[in-house]
């Protein structure tokens, strides 16, 4: 996950982005006191949305309270109260963040894989001791994620088998969050195309400077693109906007058919608004010049 999935704040109202903002600062804290330092930089907004969703799923929720964060001390924050979808996500996060390290070794040029070498013991260490609570998961991320470099190495120009390993894993992951059999199914299709949404804006986030380094994106192979041109660039994006409509109308069909308990306002910002706007921002090339001038967004809530 890479922290597409995020809320739209403008069209948030401002007791859900309190709450919002407490789940994602409470799940910082809880990456701190289960795997230290380093694992709270790694906290995206993927991960806070699949903690809402847990607890929007979840019976009972602890609520929240105002404490004090360690980054800023002398003002209180709200923040939701322990509850096991912040250990969950946690050790879920740490399992990602593990092979996508991995990943960035594999594929990147010299300073990211330098960092990511340096960064691995660490990764590594804080995988293994979330692969005892999640075997299952770790198992089939092992699974997928080799499959995913079987794809890429052989150049697979097809968007849809490209797209199929990160699905996979969202998939299972959704449908881990609750042990009822009636909801499942429709976890594990919102967990499907929601995977498959992250593939897609992630190859379309990336087009241009894969091109530029002949890195593998299956977006550039599916369409024939070797070359900055604009008018084939354009041609792409348009065709993965499609693809990306599809997959997000999959996921509020499969997210209709939830029974969700609470924080319904937040998750349907996501769906109608937050989504929406981060694929305008790629599509568009907004996201990437805001990216290159400097703009970093990753801890704004």
């Amino acid at each position: 996950m890479f922290g597409y999935v995020k809320v739209y704040q403008p069209e948030l109202k401002m007791g859900e982005f309190e709450q919002y903002r407490g789940i994602y600062c409470s799940l910082c804290r809880n990456l701190g006191k289960r795997y230290g330092f380093v694992a709270q930089m790694t906290l995206n907004y993927d991960m806070t949305f699949l903690a809402v969703l847990y607890l929007a799923l979840s019976e009972d929720c602890p609520g929240f309270h105002h404490g004090r964060c360690p980054y800023n001390p002398l003002k209180k924050r709200t923040c939701c109260g322990h509850t096991q979808a912040l250990d969950f996500c946690a050790d879920v996060a740490m399992l990602l963040n593990y092979y996508k390290t991995a990943d960035t070794i594999a594929d990147e040029r010299f300073l990211k894989r330098l960092f990511a070498k340096l960064l691995l013991p660490i990764m590594r260490r804080n995988r293994r001791r979330a692969a005892t609570r999640l075997p299952d998961i770790d198992a089939l991320m092992e699974s997928e994620m080799k499959t995913q470099r079987e794809l890429e190495q052989a150049c697979t120009a097809s968007v849809d088998q490209a797209a199929e390993p990160t699905a996979h894993i969202l998939s299972a992951v959704c449908q881990a969050i609750l042990p009822d059999e009636t909801q499942k199914q429709a976890l594990s299709r919102l967990g499907y195309c929601l995977g498959r949404w992250i593939y897609l804006i992630d190859a379309a986030d990336d087009l241009e400077q894969d091109i530029q380094t002949c890195s593998y994106n299956a977006l550039a192979l599916s369409n024939g693109l070797t070359t900055l041109d604009k008018e084939k660039l354009d041609e792409t994006k348009r065709s993965a906007l499609f693809s990306l409509n599809a997959s997000l109308a999959e996921c509020r069909a499969a997210y209709d058919q939830l029974f969700i308990r609470r924080f319904d306002g937040i998750l349907r910002n996501v769906w109608e608004w937050g989504i929406p706007t981060v694929q305008k921002q790629v599509i568009s090339g907004e996201k990437r010049k805001r990216r290159q001038g400097g703009f970093n967004h990753a801890k704004s809530v």
